[in-house]
């Protein structure tokens, strides 16, 4: 600080003189005094004093940490939250009154405080047995709701269990008056816990009751009128049953026998009474069905009576209902759980102890004592657990308490922030209580441990996370979810945000080790601090995960897209010989909408992997195929409707390299970028030169020494609006004796020479090029025309080219090119050797001409049409029935963001 002010009294100096009197005249140094307290919304007031006497206008620059302050310019300065944490400084200028000019300059002040603005704390609703009261918290500095803890006060002792912003109020709290508190840390980092004043005494209201009627209507039968009622009924009690809404004179008692004079009407019964908290009721009944002179069948239900949320100790009971009347003994129960029958389960009770996790469920089969055989099921609506928590101690004590495999542990809501590691040694599952939203924040750290099958975690929410310090999740693999088990579940979780200062600048959300893993239909979004690493990361030595339903979205504000190991999905994580293994991930009908990542959208560093049917918006990077063999991107919709930020900010579609790969059937819009890595299809020999040396990565080189065919197959790619739709790129990485593909020779890089020039064996069939679709008449159509087909501005563009080809990566005597359509202003960019141009012509290919862009009239100038059709989902297909139509993308699947993450039910069709 002493500094900046130095460098700032140096400056003035330099100009008038600065608390100095130089050149040994009569002047009298002024001096400069700042008054204020130096909070956030608080003034400041500069006040200028000088013995010779200030008669003009004195010029004022207000600096925060030495940098100038744009148009603070006056004696006096309201501090905003944009100082907070920095020093103050004001500078005086002016001419005294004996003509000196003088600049002076205030010490620094403290650091500005943001101001501590209490929090409050209200309680609105009725104080009513039955009603719902809600806590209301306001601060003036912001605050995360979803990190707000409360607890509820009837006479100032604590209600068990209630950690939400609401309380239903019940029984229990009649006669007490109720109070809330709240604690969290608000948006200014201020610690706050605020009580609510009380609430009236909790009185009662009235819950109404009901009367049924128990019998059937047969001449002869007697009917009985059951009440129930909350508040109960044990006092004097009226009936009056009627036939067809009409009194039954002198039928003022609980039961009634049906009279041959009836037969045709329909019974009622109407109860009147107080009930036992003073309140009048006066009810009636159904009508039953029409009396009739022989019994008629009415049909039976069956309830399951127990307390929710069910737990495997608890015992629920089954309740049959059957106007025809029923014995017990002639009743037949059997129990199951999610369908399926539970052995020698025949009694009327059942407790669950063995079913953690399940639906249970009934079926009862009796005689009614009509003699009428009746069959009834019923279904609990939620599934049983071992055991509930509502606050961070319960669940490590849950925890540490000996569980076996396939417990449940069922999380109320509650705010869980930098817990102690979660170690989870059997397949126990880790699920939100149906209707609660427990939060883990802060650092959190899961770890499922080698040769646990079949854990999971469900419909949690992870809220502004970083990888807990010193845990072995973060000693391991610098995650905050990691699973070393098999058959590891995480479904329906949200993942929210990252704290803004890390611990690693290195981090992953999930790391799957083990096999088998399912993540699926959660929502991942802003990943706002993350400098490296990825949101899921697989290991190389893993098998069969599925990624699939998922939601990633809103990260547009992390800076850090100039990060090449910033990505949201590292398939297979190695460059050693284990990315030759077939590890069989599928990665499957996710969407991807402004998540920011580095270059790689998705690293794969493994073979024999699916990246199939996902969405993909406005991203960084592309699916790169680096290390291993065999993969397959297939049905991919991948679109960019937003320009480059910068010259690092490189969108891409699809990268490969030569190692038997499939990429088919995308549909790549609007990649808008001149790097020599980024574009809507590239293939690139950088990953061949990645060891030292300039030599290929064992994973690459345990491929290239297997037996197999390595041909590419590029078949049926749509590629629309592209700076640089199909690259082949110099770039060859860092570690090669030289910097360009083109450099490469036989004699000084054997190597690499080789597999450029031999390995790339390419079938590229049935592939559309097209630039200059779309409405391009103003910004609104454009960005219109951006979401299917990309974002294009003609205008801008450096070049717009079929082919990016600056390096000679094919194979000529083996490669096929075949029934490509290409519309563009040029046909191709780099190196025009003739035996490219002449393979290019070949096999029913377009003519890629000059000058053959759809929005230049090809017809008119004698060149071939595009023909074009919307598809369903709104992408763009060639016409079935045009010139074009065995070439690119169909029948693909564009994914909203409504249809995937927690929530989604979507599922694809016909796959």
């Amino acid at each position: 600080m002493k500094l900046k002010h130095f460098a700032l009294c140096a400056i003035a100096a330099a100009i008038v003189g600065c608390d100095t009197n130089s050149n040994n005249n009569d002047n009298n140094l002024g001096s400069i005094a700042l008054s204020g307290t130096v909070t956030s919304g608080q003034t400041l007031t500069a006040e200028v004093s000088d013995p010779d006497g200030i008669s003009g206008d004195v010029t004022y620059y207000w600096y925060a940490d030495g940098e100038t302050i744009a148009g603070a310019n006056s004696a006096s300065f309201t501090l905003t939250d944009d100082q907070i944490g920095l020093p103050i400084t004001v500078q005086g200028l002016y001419t005294d009154d004996g003509g000196i000019n003088e600049s002076h300059i205030t010490e620094p002040t403290a650091d500005v405080a943001a101001i501590a603005f209490p929090a409050s704390l209200t309680i609105a609703g009725d104080a009513l047995v039955g009603s719902q009261l809600t806590a209301n918290v306001a601060d003036e500095n912001g605050f995360d709701g979803d990190t707000v803890t409360y607890k509820w006060f009837a006479d100032d002792v604590e209600i068990a269990d209630e950690a939400l912003s609401t309380l239903t109020l019940t029984d229990a709290q009649f006669g007490t008056v109720i109070t809330v508190s709240a604690s969290f840390e608000d948006s200014r980092g201020f610690a706050e816990s605020v009580t609510s004043t009380g609430t009236q005494v909790v009185a009662r209201t009235n819950s109404e009751g009901q009367v049924t009627i128990s019998g059937t209507p047969t001449v002869g039968n007697t009917l009985t009128a059951e009440i129930a009622d909350t508040d109960g009924a044990t006092g004097d009690i009226t009936y009056q049953w009627l036939a067809d809404a009409q009194e039954i004179v002198g039928e003022t008692e609980s039961t009634f026998t049906v009279d041959a004079s009836l037969l045709g009407q329909k019974i009622s019964v109407q109860v009147a009474y107080t009930d036992d908290n003073g309140f009048i009721e006066d009810n009636t009944s159904e009508e039953t069905i029409a009396v009739s002179a022989v019994a008629v069948d009415e049909a039976g239900s069956v309830a399951i009576i127990g307390v929710a949320p069910y737990l495997t100790s608890g015992e629920l009971t089954a309740e049959i209902t059957d106007n025809n009347g029923v014995e017990e003994a002639n009743v037949t129960y059997t129990w199951s759980a999610d369908g399926v029958e539970v052995a020698d389960s025949n009694s009327k009770t059942f407790t669950p102890a063995a079913y953690a996790g399940s639906i249970m469920s009934v079926k009862a089969t009796y005689t009614d004592n009509d003699g009428f055989a009746s069959e009834v099921t019923n279904s609990l609506d939620t599934l049983v657990y071992t055991q509930l928590v509502s606050n961070p101690e319960a669940l490590l004590g849950a925890l540490s308490g000996g569980l076996a495999d396939g417990d449940f542990i069922g999380l109320n809501t509650g705010v869980y922030a930098d817990m102690d590691a979660i170690l989870l040694t059997s397949a126990v599952t880790l699920r939100a209580v149906e209707g609660q939203t427990p939060v883990l924040s802060g650092e959190v750290c899961v770890h499922v441990a080698a040769g646990v099958d079949g854990a999971g975690l469900t419909g949690l929410t992870f809220k502004n996370i970083d990888t807990k310090a010193g845990a072995f999740c973060e000693a391991e693999e610098d995650a905050v979810i990691y699973s070393e088990g098999d058959n590891f579940t995480f479904s329906q979780n949200t993942i929210d945000g990252d704290e803004a200062t890390l611990n690693n600048s290195t981090y992953h959300w999930l790391m799957l080790k083990g096999k088998g893993a399912l993540i699926e239909r959660n929502t991942f979004s802003n990943r706002n601090f993350a400098e490296n690493g990825s949101v899921i990361k697989m290991a190389s030595a893993s098998s069969d995960h599925v990624i699939e339903y998922n939601l990633f979205s809103g990260t547009s504000s992390n800076p850090n897209f100039d990060n090449s190991s910033l990505h949201l999905i590292n398939v297979g994580s190695t460059t050693g010989s284990d990315a030759a293994e077939n590890t069989n991930f599928t990665i499957q009908y996710n969407r991807v909408e402004n998540f920011v990542t580095g270059r790689r959208l998705m690293r794969v560093q493994t073979s024999g992997a699916t990246i199939k049917g996902n969405t993909i918006v406005n991203p960084n990077g592309g699916i790169s195929l680096e290390d291993g063999g065999f993969n397959s991107v297939t049905d991919n919709v991948i679109i960019r409707t937003t320009d480059i930020a910068s010259s690092d900010d490189r969108p891409a579609g699809i990268l490969i390299t030569p190692l038997g790969h499939t990429v088919s059937n995308n549909y790549i819009a609007g990649i808008r970028s001149g790097n020599k890595e980024a574009g809507g299809i590239v293939f690139t020999a950088n990953p061949f030169s990645q060891a030292d040396g300039g030599v290929p990565n064992s994973g690459n080189q345990a491929v290239l020494d297997s037996a197999g065919d390595f041909t590419l197959n590029v078949t049926n790619n749509t590629v629309l609006n592209s700076q640089q739709p199909i690259v082949f790129s110099t770039e060859i990485g860092s570690r090669a004796p030289v910097s360009d593909c083109d450099d490469l020779t036989a004699a000084d890089t054997p190597v690499l020479y080789g597999l450029t020039k031999n390995a790339f064996k390419i079938t590229f069939n049935g592939n559309l090029i097209a630039n200059g679709l779309g409405d391009q008449t103003d910004e609104g159509t454009i960005n219109s025309s951006a979401t299917t087909q990309g974002l294009f501005y003609p205008n801008t563009l450096e070049s717009d080219h079929a082919f990016e080809y600056d390096c000679d990566l094919i194979n000529h005597d083996s490669s096929v090119l075949s029934n490509n359509f290409g519309y563009m202003d040029s046909r191709v960019s780099g190196d025009a050797s003739g035996d490219w141009v002449e393979i290019r012509k070949l096999n029913g290919n377009g003519a890629f001409d000059t000058d053959g862009a759809i929005d230049q009239d090809p017809a008119t100038n004698g060149k071939e049409v595009l023909e074009y059709v919307t598809a369903t989902s709104t992408l763009l297909e060639t016409d079935p029935a045009g010139l074009q139509a065995e070439a690119g993308a169909k029948g693909l699947h564009y994914i909203q963001s409504s249809e995937v993450g927690v929530g989604s039910t979507w599922e694809i069709q016909n796959d």
